[in-house]
């Protein structure tokens, strides 16, 4: 094998990942927030974004792609521009569903490389992914918003926010942008995380945020699975799985580099065999969804079931992976300054997206079994 060549592990575990954007190296010494920024200038932010508005026309699958090369870069910078993917993602999905408006949107993101944060999180950890706190009062030229986001992703370097809130004296809930410049809303705390430190994750806290009918593009009764739930936990399955795949194909990369080293092979071999076969069976089961949801193979309450399918074998999957991975790699997964330990970590963070595991499995069988879906626990 030449030196140029790909490692064997590498070819493997890339197989069928296939894009046109990879993550420059990080400069030395680059914080999060300047790694993101960077990261945003060379093209990413345009991704998902429709070829007509500006921006580079990728797909579900071609994102996810981008998402997984970033991940096995960058976790921490991976797990927050996640967020804007999914979002800009969701966005161009309602617009070729809906051709309105929202393409006005579309354009200025790519026009101008601006981020989207996601705040959809809310403190208190609701398993109830579709439930928001926050408040918004409709007046005579929108909305005026209260509420706290939490913990969200890209909080000081996004240039919109991407937020739902219930209509006050409704049942509706709206999803709209709003600029993270406006009076009234602010960035305050941090995220007290093991892993995933550089994500520029905090707090957001809003105070009678006015927020301009122009940018809300959805609104809709709450608590309601209708196609903008089922297209956004798709696209956000997929590019959440695809992250992850790259910070385990990163992690098994450290792996299979220190057994070739020592030579110390043995059943070392067996392991890292059943750790890889672990994340092709995910990886290939990550674009199939994508690809069949693009192509409309799968839609309505059967896409929604396999994505949150997905979701959950992602989370298995990774406990399956490290537990093959420990004895190989052995106390260097525990070390401080190991490239394992940081990616022990960051891969630790998979359990806390939503939606919450103790609906996932429920979900499926309910659609199985000709039920209804929900995703409050309680219910």
């Amino acid at each position: 094998m030449t030196e140029s060549a790909e490692a064997p592990h590498l070819a493997l575990l890339n197989a069928g990942w296939s894009t046109l954007w990879t993550p420059a190296p990080a400069r030395e010494g680059a914080t999060g927030p300047d790694r993101i920024r960077a990261l945003t200038a060379s093209g990413y932010a345009a991704l998902p974004i429709p070829r007509e508005f500006g921006g580079a026309g990728a797909s579900l699958v071609e994102v996810a792609a981008a998402q997984r090369s970033l991940g096995m870069a960058d976790p921490s910078a991976a797990i927050a521009l996640n967020m804007h993917a999914f979002t800009v993602g969701l966005m161009a999905d309602y617009w070729q569903r809906h051709r309105d408006s929202s393409w006005m949107l579309l354009e200025g993101i790519a026009q101008t490389g601006a981020l989207v944060a996601s705040a959809f999180a809310e403190p208190g950890g609701s398993p109830n992914f579709m439930s928001s706190r926050s408040e918004a009062e409709q007046t005579a030229k929108g909305y005026r918003v209260r509420g706290v986001k939490f913990p969200c992703s890209l909080a000081t370097t996004a240039t919109l926010v991407c937020l739902t809130a219930r209509v006050s004296g409704t049942d509706d809930t709206i999803l709209a942008l709003c600029p993270r410049s406006s009076p009234g809303l602010t960035v305050e705390g941090e995220w007290a995380s093991l892993g995933m430190t550089d994500s520029d994750t905090a707090r957001l806290v809003l105070r009678d945020v006015e927020l301009d009918d122009r940018l809300v593009f959805h609104r809709g009764p709450a608590d309601v699975i209708d196609e903008n739930v089922i297209s956004g936990t798709t696209w956000f399955a997929v590019l959440l799985s695809a992250t992850y795949h790259g910070v385990l194909s990163g992690l098994l990369d450290v792996a299979y580099r220190q057994v070739i080293r020592a030579g110390a092979y043995g059943p070392r071999t067996a392991l890292l065999g059943r750790a890889t076969r672990e994340l092709l069976t995910l990886g290939g089961a990550c674009r199939q969804l994508a690809a069949d949801f693009t192509s409309g193979a799968l839609a309505g309450r059967a896409a929604l079931a396999a994505a949150v399918g997905l979701r959950a074998s992602l989370s298995d999957t990774r406990d399956r992976v490290l537990a093959a991975v420990t004895p190989v790699v052995g106390s260097r997964l525990y070390g401080r300054g190991q490239p394992a330990a940081a990616l022990l970590v960051d891969s630790l963070a998979v359990h806390h997206h939503p939606p919450s595991l103790l609906t996932c499995d429920e979900a499926v069988g309910a659609f199985c079994t000709g039920r209804e879906i929900s995703f409050d626990p309680a219910g």
